[in-house]
């Protein structure tokens, strides 16, 4: 047949491959549509020639957002946020039941887990504004018990999802403003958490409210569900649309009652169905039954563009089972007998009944023999019995009814089985944050709570772990045995069993192309509430940044000086600089504005004496004159990570700076306080915030260091300011809230920012005179209601431009500058704060209560209502500054506000009594703070902010690396045994005790480690207050049984979690391949040793088992030289290896087996070990360390020495002032590696070798701890000096000649010349250096002693004298 050619894909493949991918697609543009689209681009862009945005580049104007769509949204009275998101679809048709709809998926209604999201809990079970502790557990202990929402709760939810739903699409008012100033009708979803929920009143009248900036996590959560259920409904009028259309087309062509019927069936479930899942299910029944017509339609469609489709339902491509039916098989199915429509009813009810029962008089064979033959084109009856099964199958995956049943089933059974890879098993320890979903075995799919399956996507996608989500074997078998017994015939007969068969395959086929679908679609959905839960987690660690209220100085006499949020706050921020760039500090005036700062290089150096003492000492003196000329509050030091010792070294010596001011220069206190207060502060924010493009255009003459330290200061007093500028320009992506938030999109992870700063600044308020006067607190008004970039910048504008520059009032806005329109200053009003003339504007009260404002105040006063209102601007002014003067607060207090609500409700304004409170409590505390107040670092969070260390990392039991610094010998007089003082690589310093080093007794600590070892040690504790943490080396300690004891200890009790390994975590070594050559004779004696890494090998063959491994993997072998010693082989680079000899000790026992067996102790390049296992650990990982740190190093070149030279020599053709330089491997010299450089213009190659150890790397007899150290001493000393030369070339010349006496001719007045030079001859006495000024040339072997001896010293080495002169200081 011709249509053969068309079958791209089976039926089997296209269902399996269902989902909204295809639908979300969007279909190509129609002809005349793109080019009507690219005429009104035309049209907007004012032509080629015309208009001003033609004259620069299209992308700045975009940027600038200067464009005609930008000054559309800008005069359009309308919240721009909403203008750029508007609902899909338009207003809500059926608010009431979208309401509904709501709420059923709050509560996890068809849910995977079939539990309240993150929203619907706080529904049932969050706490409310005025409630004590014991209500809110007698109605949490009711809700539990009746696990569903309070009767009458549900109504009032519904009718404030209703309210909401309107006023934010009918009336334009955004979620902010819907929440503050319209609390009492959206009160059933103010619901929350503990800490943001209002306590009940103090006062015995019920007046002082401890108001708390809320997160209003319901209402958030129901517009998402908003948002989805546009798409739905969306989705259900084009699909109606559609099956309209078929219909219609049916009818035309007089098609079957049966077909009819079953369109109108799914025209049925597509106009009630409550999710996409459900929509999907019809899509699929209705492309593969009705796939000529919806061609048609589709064509139809194309041409005329009556059906106003935005997409597609599903590619229309020809599938298996349109070209079966086309040639007429399905006109078999009444002869087949099964419908798969009853077949989805019985699956679906409580009460199975079964398909047609009938059995067909001719046997399958027979009824396949009329469709054999070239007019159909099947070969035999075999192809025409497939293809039967294949449409059945095809029909029965498609039923709607069967795939929501199957559907039930695998969100109900689905388990996830996880594994670790090769490379999980190397990374995951037993505490590592994803280390709880390492090995999960059949996990149900709905048993996964929180963020769990987002964990394990992430370690999925990174490598970690192998992932499975199926239905057990034994489910699928039920699941069988289900269908099976509604759908094949009952009856017993060689027909029947013939048809039962065929019917069989039928259901094993849909099984096929359902169950990877339908599984799939689970995890889509598990995926999809992880997301959430990310998203949740991500922005209370955003909140906790953003709701933070500023540093606040303690005053010391309120009478005097006002509250502690009365003071005008001068900040100086500190900064830390390694030298280059050096330590700087910035002071900050009350508004947050640059005034000065300072840079001190020496201030946090090291050393007590000399030189270092000096230049320290003398930092320290210009930040005390620094100190005493701005006479700063507060003083704060960024945490810089990795910065341990130096951070806080630089804030011991501001300490002595702040008592020596205490002590000498008192008046440079604050006459506030009573002392300069001196802080840690997190600088995660500050740091990224320095770097930004806000800070750059402000401080576009300025440092980094300096933008840094203004960016420090800022923090501590207007946090949302500082996040508000890293989210406008996009920079808050890179900010880190959670282990997991690579698994948001960056648009997901900006509606995160976008979300925290809307509730906190509309909450907090903006000086908007402020926000003007100072550009970098402009970025908040982007965020507040009913503003956005655009709208903010047209209001700075025009009240920039207005006369003054300043605003006056709120009313200002709309009636004289004319900046917002009415809809966009209702939703923004509550939040402009303005300080002027009109006491009211300095409050959180909308405009439109003012006139409730004064009724109160007239009530509580005795004055008269209608006078106050009309009276002048002075006395109105007066008057409210009595009523808010704290003497006459009870005058308001005692005021009955529910019978002043009651009152205003009978009038129509609806009932207000939250909102009354809310603006009585603002009479007396305007615009009070409602953020959380500013705490100090704790000491755990200062230790794990300056050395980036976690609890995961100093988890008791985890291995970590650590260097030598100092061996501590036993003191007998204070009864302590020796130690070993080690250096994690965050700087953290630890303590090996004697004991813990071997599991034999060492009689010196020298003679198991050395200062400058690389070592690995398990942690046993870790104090933070000493910064100190307790570990352990001992064989035992570091072997595989102590690691698995661990494992099981943490995670053995987890449910799900399996602590034996699975087969392929680790790679399995593969037998290297006998070669029959000479080559291939074995010269080694075979061993017997227990090790997972050694095989009997030679030295040619483990470089042959080598080849397709990782750098860094190594093979334990026999030596070649005999018994006594063993060989490490390990893959250094590509096809090359490094092999190390150890030399074993003492065998245990006697004769030739015990010759066989190993050795102890171990000695590896001059350091014993007791065990292979402690080789490893304490050689072969920090070397593999070290060697992978040089591979990755930015510098490192792949390529033959030659290669290299040739790519250093381009570079510097290309840029002829620069110096290249590189790193490579050497292949002329096995196990060594060259530091390759031009020198001079030139161009001449200079090669020097360096090798890598456990320690770090050997470069010209000197050990470096990393890369970067080494190359920045090449960098220092690009040539090496010459008393290593004279070293180098002393070790290739034989030895010197013995002393001779001098010639005759020298015995009398050439005496003291003969022995001068004889003394010159001498290397060991040479200077090693450059000649001091005015001396000769050095001859060879270097200047004598007494030659340079009255010269200046060295750095470091003063006189005493002059180290007791610079020992002073504070």
């Amino acid at each position: 047949d011709d249509d053969d050619d068309d079958d791209e894909e089976t039926d089997a493949d296209a269902l399996a491959g269902e989902g909204d991918e295809a639908l979300d697609a969007e279909p190509k543009p129609k002809p005349k549509a793109k080019k009507a689209k690219k005429a009104k681009k035309k049209k907007s862009r004012g032509g080629v020639s015309g208009g001003w945005q033609s004259r620069f580049e299209p992308s700045i104007v975009k940027e600038q957002m200067l464009t005609a769509e930008d000054d559309e949204i800008r005069a359009t009275d309308w919240p721009e946020r909403m203008q750029l998101n508007p609902r899909y679809g338009g207003k809500p048709e059926d608010p009431e039941a979208e309401a509904k709809w709501i709420l059923d998926r709050l509560m996890g209604l068809n849910s995977v887990r079939d539990v309240p999201t993150y929203g619907g809990d706080l529904l049932l079970t969050g706490w409310a504004d005025d409630v004590d502790l014991e209500q809110h557990r007698a109605r949490e202990h009711l809700v539990r018990t009746q696990n569903q929402l309070p009767k009458g709760e549900v109504e009032a939810v519904t009718a404030a999802i209703v309210v909401l739903l309107k006023a934010v699409h009918e009336d334009g008012l955004e979620v902010a403003y819907v929440a503050q100033n319209m609390r009492d009708v959206v009160e059933p979803l103010m619901r929350g958490r503990r800490d943001d929920s209002r306590p009940p009143p103090r006062d015995a009248n019920g007046a002082v409210l401890e108001r708390r900036v809320h997160r209003r996590d319901v209402i958030h959560e129901i517009m998402e569900w908003d948002r989805r259920f546009s798409r739905l409904a969306q989705r259900r009028k084009e699909m109606m649309k559609k099956i309209d259309a078929a219909a219609e087309i049916l009818e035309r062509d007089a098609a079957p009652e049966q077909d009819l019927s079953l369109l109108s069936s799914l025209a049925n479930e597509c106009e009630d169905a409550p999710t996409e899942e459900v929509l999907s299910d019809v899509e699929a029944c209705l492309t593969l039954r009705f796939h000529e017509q919806l061609t048609e339609v589709e064509q139809s469609g194309k041409a005329d563009g009556s059906l106003g489709l935005t997409r597609q339902l599903r590619p229309l491509n020809r599938s298996q089972y349109a070209h079966h039916c086309k040639k007429g098989i399905r006109d078999l199915l009444p002869t087949y007998g099964a419908d798969p429509r009853d077949l989805g009813a019985s699956l679906g009810s409580y009460r199975r009944t079964r398909v047609s029962q009938a059995v067909p008089d001719m046997s399958p064979e027979a009824v396949a023999e009329v469709y054999v033959g070239d007019e159909t084109g099947y070969a035999d009856v075999a192809s025409v019995i497939r293809s039967l099964v294949h449409v059945a199958a095809a029909e029965i995956a498609a039923e709607p009814a069967v795939r929501a049943w199957l559907r039930r089933a695998i969100r109900r059974k689905a388990c996830v089985w996880t594994q670790p890879t090769p490379a999980g098993t190397e990374a995951m320890d037993p505490f590592h944050p994803l280390a709880e979903i390492k090995r999960l075995q059949g996990k149900p799919a709905c048993e996964f709570n929180g963020a769990e399956f987002g964990a394990v996507l992430k370690a999925h996608r990174d490598g970690l772990i192998k992932l499975r989500i199926a239905l057990p074997d034994v489910v699928i078998q039920e699941l069988t045995n289900e269908m099976e017994s509604a759908y094949v015939i009952e009856e017993v007969s060689e027909m029947a069993d013939a048809w039962n068969r065929l019917r069989r395959d039928a259901l094993a086929g849909a099984k096929a192309a359902l169950l990877p679908a339908l599984t799939r679609e689970a995890a889509v959905a598990l995926e999809r509430a992880a997301a959430a839960e990310i998203r949740r987690l991500c922005g209370e660690s955003l909140w906790r940044r953003v709701a933070l209220a500023p540093w606040k100085p303690d005053v010391r006499d309120h009478d005097q000086f006002g509250a502690d949020d009365e003071v005008e706050v001068r900040v100086l921020a500190a900064v830390w600089g390694p030298g280059d760039p050096p330590m700087t500090f910035a002071m900050l005036d009350a508004d947050g504005e640059l005034v000065d700062f300072l840079q001190c290089p020496n201030i946090a150096a090291g050393g007590k004496f000399g030189a270092a003492s000096t230049r320290r000492q003398a930092d320290m003196d210009r930040l005390l004159q620094f100190m005493i000329e701005h006479r700063p509050h507060v003083c704060v030091v960024a945490t810089a990570p990795g910065q341990l010792h130096a951070c806080r070294n630089l804030k011991e010596n501001i300490t002595l700076v702040i008592g020596k001011i205490l002590e000498d220069h008192a008046r440079a206190i604050p006459e506030e306080v009573n002392t300069i207060q001196l802080h840690f502060i997190d600088d995660t924010v500050p740091a990224l915030a320095a770097s930004c493009a806000a800070m750059r255009t402000e401080f576009i003459e300025h440092s980094t260091e300096i933008r840094h330290a203004v960016a420090l200061g800022r923090y501590i007093r207007n946090s949302a300011a500082v996040v508000a500028a890293l989210a406008a320009g996009g920079e808050a992506r890179a900010l880190n809230l959670g282990p997991l938030q690579d698994a948001l999109t960056p648009e997901e992870k900006m509606g995160i920012f976008e979300r925290a700063l809307i509730d906190v600044i509309n909450q907090c308020g903006v000086d908007v005179n402020a926000a003007v006067a100072h550009p970098w607190q402009q970025y908040q008004l982007h965020y507040v209601a009913g503003l956005g970039p655009r709208k903010a910048g047209s209001l700075v504008a025009a009240v920039r431009g207005s006369s003054g520059g300043a605003l006056e009032s709120r009313d200002q806005l709309v009636s004289e500058l004319g900046a917002l329109g009415p809809c966009v200053y209702k939703n923004a009003a509550t939040t402009l704060l303005v300080i002027d003339d009109d006491v009211l504007d300095r409050t959180r009260i909308h405009p439109e209560r003012y006139d409730h404002t004064l009724e109160i105040i007239a009530n509580a006063f005795d004055y008269d209502f209608e006078q106050l209102k009309s009276a002048s601007a002075s006395v109105r002014r007066k008057t409210l500054e009595r009523a808010m003067d704290p003497d006459n607060w009870e005058k308001l207090a005692v005021l009955d506000l529910r019978a002043y609500a009651e009152y205003l409700n009978g009038q129509g304004s609806g009932w207000l009594l939250s909102g009354l409170r809310e603006l009585r409590m603002e009479l007396r505390d305007p615009f009070g703070e409602i953020r959380m107040s500013w705490q100090p670092l704790s000491t755990w969070e200062e230790f794990s902010l300056l050395t980036g260390e976690t609890r995961e990392s100093l988890s008791p039991g985890k291995i970590v690396h650590c260097t030598v610094k100092r061996l501590v010998p036993p003191r007998r007089e204070e009864g302590t045994e020796g130690h070993v003082v080690v250096q994690l690589e965050s700087g953290v310093m630890g303590h090996i005790a004697k004991s813990d080093l071997s599991d034999r007794p060492v009689d010196r600590l020298e003679h198991k480690v050395a200062v400058g070892q690389v070592i690995a040690a398990r942690i046993i504790n870790a104090n933070y207050e000493e910064n100190t943490v307790y570990l352990k080396c001992k064989g035992s300690a570091l072997s595989a049984e102590e690691s698995k004891r661990i494992e099981f200890q943490t995670w053995g009790n987890k449910l799900y979690y399996s602590c034996e390994q699975l087969d392929g975590e680790v790679a399995k070594p593969t037998k290297p391949k006998k070669r029959k050559d000479a080559a291939s004779r074995q010269t080694f004696i075979s061993r017997n040793i227990d090790h997972p890494l050694f095989q009997n090998i030679s030295a040619q063959q483990a470089q042959a088992y080598l080849e397709n491994k990782d750098i860094g993997d190594i093979v334990l072998r026999p030596s070649s030289k005999g018994v006594t010693n063993l060989s490490i082989t390990m893959k250094i680079f590509d096809s090359m290896v490094q092999h190390f000899d150890i030399k074993e000790g003492k065998k245990p026992g006697v004769g030739h087996t015990a010759n066989l067996a190993l050795g102890t102790p171990l000695t590896l390049e001059g350091t014993d070990y007791d065990d292979l296992d402690e080789v490893y650990a304490r050689f072969v990982e920090p070397l593999v360390s070290s060697l992978k740190k040089l591979i990755k190093h930015r510098k490192f070149l792949r390529g033959t020495r030659r290669e290299v030279d040739q790519r250093l020599k381009a570079e510097l053709a290309r840029y002829p002032d620069t110096r290249p330089y590189a790193l490579s491997v050497s292949h002329e010299h096995s196990g060594f590696f060259c530091l390759s450089a031009i020198l001079s213009r030139s161009g001449n190659v200079r090669h020097e070798y360096l090798s890598v150890k456990p320690g770090g790397f050997r470069f010209r007899q000197r050990e470096f701890g990393d890369v970067d150290r080494l190359l920045n001493f090449f960098k220092q000393r690009p040539v090496p000096d010459r008393d290593q030369v004279r070293q180098q070339q002393q070790q290739q010349q034989p030895p010197p000649m013995p002393h001779q006496p001098p010639p005759q001719q020298y015995q009398h007045h050439h005496q003291q010349q003969w022995q001068q030079q004889q003394q010159w001859q001498q290397p060991q006495q040479a200077y090693g250096g450059y000649p001091p000024q005015g001396m000769p040339p050095m001859p060879q072997g270097g200047y004598p002693q007494a030659a340079y001896q009255n010269y200046p010293p060295q750095q470091g080495r003063y006189p005493p004298q002059q180290q007791q002169q610079w020992q002073g200081g504070y």
